[in-house]
């Protein structure tokens, strides 16, 4: 009876170090891809328009710093920066491990007659929604979406891109995804770039 006692409080000692140990383990995170028009949200394209994509992102571990830069791209790397949303994961909710960040581009937006063109860029995340105004090269006329399509886990220190649109001035596209290989191609593009630090 004693040895069977001994056992109980080893194992019940041991899974409690255990189910610590992903609080203090190395972070990560990982982006799902979302389909933001599924089902009957599919009435509200019409009014976020085509260049509009959702991904969740969950972390394990310790809660990271993580920030989402949005990076303006010229022939094929970064050209300048055009805003950040920081602390994506702050939640009133500790225990909360997971949000969705949605976004949406008004590429038809003028500033006013005559003036260079403006893109709107409206983001909503876990708990907040943000509006961005960049400017934008009135040439750059063919636009398409770059996003994930899979599962994607990412770790401390990285600087990727997570999704963007891209543009031409030629009105000729070629499709292209975010790997490295395929922005060195760009000739232009907003980039979404999940930038991860330890808090």
């Amino acid at each position: 009876m004693r040895y069977i006692s001994c056992v109980l409080i080893i194992m019940i000692l041991l899974t409690g170090c255990a189910s610590d140990s992903g609080k203090n383990g190395p972070t990560t995170i990982t982006l799902t891809p979302v389909d933001m028009f599924s089902g009957n949200a599919a009435k509200l394209k019409p009014f976020l328009g085509t260049m509009s994509g959702a991904f969740k992102l969950r972390y394990e571990g310790k809660r990271p710093n993580a920030s989402l830069d949005i990076d303006l791209w010229k022939d094929g790397k970064k050209a300048a920066s055009s805003g950040s949303i920081g602390d994506l994961f702050f939640s009133p909710n500790e225990e909360d491990n997971e949000m969705e960040v949605m976004i949406s581009m008004d590429t038809d937006y003028y500033a006013s007659e005559g003036q260079e063109k403006m893109i709107k860029v409206k983001v909503a995340t876990g708990s907040s929604l943000m509006t961005f105004t960049i400017p934008w090269d009135k040439k750059h006329t063919a636009l398409g979406l770059l996003s994930e399509h899979e599962l994607r886990t990412f770790h401390k220190d990285d600087a990727v891109p997570v999704w963007g649109m891209q543009a031409t001035s030629t009105n000729t596209i070629q499709t292209a995804d975010l790997s490295p290989e395929s922005l060195r191609r760009l000739e232009a593009a907003i980039l979404f770039t999940l930038r991860i630090e330890d808090q």
